[in-house]
């Protein structure tokens, strides 16, 4: 009995001990398989190998700290961009400019036909001959009232009707004036000019000659390039970092900028606004999506060295749900895992343990991923 008992007891104790042991090993392995399913590694390819997979590599490019990667629209600034439109119901008859044509302010742009617009000149004409008729007849009433022939109710009564033309007459000529017509002799009397109201290049031209259009139609877009500006559309925790004055980059186009003001509201879709004003053009285009790194001068030198680089976004790729750099040096290339603190569409922010002027692949990068899981 004692025997069999002695035995159980045994059993039992290396049962517990063979428990323990498989759950300290687990819980190492546990610890241990992060760190390594994170470790850089290395894919030992020659220039050859390389050239075939189609690899490619780009520098890195050190942050000082404080920048931020945001998405910007080369814009015009506030009234530098105008739209010219049908000011009555009618019909294009000749245009005069074309799309990437320069014009002077009150250079013609197009003639153009209504009969809204005859009826319009028609009613000026005849304000004016009421005025003129209205001033004569106060002139001869005040020549007979200082003769004493006439009382003065009759001349305060000429003056009123004058005054009364003559508001009638500057309301006839603001109309046309705000119609931004000009009238030429050799025109018909229902048609009239359109003319640039600044000076810059047609940027768009949306009708033909014989096109009938509506009152308020677009008819040109001018715009004045000599200044450009960037909207600059961003977090709400970026621009919270953002101060007016801050430097902006424009890499891809060799171009600089400034933060002149920056809005923390957000809108529809959480994103905030922030403008700034070229200071270096490069080859900057108005209307066209560039990619903008802000040096946030609130944020400058908060980096550790070796600590922050930006990256081509392409760089960038996703194994094992993280990203990942494949850093080239004298064996091929070190896949590595980074943090991405900012990317758009072409640069990314990352933070990773780099040498100074380390290399980076920019293409054949789905080559390089199927290296790395074959072994998997």
């Amino acid at each position: 009995m004692e025997l069999v008992m002695f035995t159980s007891f045994k059993l039992f104790l290396r049962g517990f001990v063979s428990c323990l042991w498989l759950a300290v090993t687990v819980n190492a392995l546990a610890q241990v398989a992060p760190s390594a399913a994170n470790a850089p590694v290395l894919l030992p390819l020659n220039a050859k190998q390389q050239a075939s997979l189609g690899v490619q590599v780009a520098a890195v490019q050190a942050s000082t700290g404080g920048q931020l990667l945001a998405s910007a629209t080369v814009v015009m600034p506030p009234g530098k961009e105008f739209t010219v439109s049908a000011p009555y119901a009618g019909q294009m008859s000749r245009l005069l400019v074309g799309v990437g044509d320069t014009v002077k302010t009150g250079a013609a742009l197009a003639h153009f036909t209504s009969p809204m617009l005859g009826d319009a000149r028609r009613l000026l004409n005849e304000a004016s001959l009421d005025y003129k008729n209205a001033s004569a007849a106060a002139q001869r009433d005040q020549a007979m009232f200082d003769e004493g022939i006439i009382p003065a109710v009759r001349l305060q009564l000429s003056r009123s009707k004058q005054e009364a033309a003559q508001a009638q007459l500057h309301a006839r000529e603001a109309e046309l004036v705000a119609a931004g017509m000009r009238f030429d002799a050799n025109t018909g009397y229902a048609t009239g000019t359109l003319k640039a109201p600044l000076s810059g290049t047609v940027s768009e031209a949306f009708v033909a000659v014989g096109q009938r259009v509506e009152a308020g139609a677009m008819l040109f877009k001018l715009a004045d390039s000599s200044q450009l500006q960037l909207d600059v559309q961003l977090s709400s925790d970026k621009a919270a970092q953002l101060q007016v004055g801050d430097e902006v980059s424009i890499a891809s186009r060799n171009a600089k900028a400034k933060l002149i003001g920056v809005s923390r509201a957000v809108d529809a879709s959480q994103s905030a606004r922030a403008r700034a004003t070229v200071t270096t053009r490069g080859s900057l285009q108005a209307g066209e999506l560039v990619s903008v790194t802000v040096h946030a001068k609130g944020k400058a030198g908060a980096a550790k060295p070796d600590a922050q680089w930006l990256v081509p976004a392409r760089a960038v790729t996703q194994w094992r749900g993280k990203p990942w750099l494949f850093v080239a040096n004298d064996k091929g290339f070190e896949a590595q895992t980074v943090t991405v603190l900012s990317s758009t569409d072409d640069l990314s922010l990352v933070e990773a343990a780099l040498p100074a002027g380390s290399k980076v692949a920019v293409t054949g990068i789905a080559s390089l991923r199927a290296l790395l899981q074959k072994d998997e």
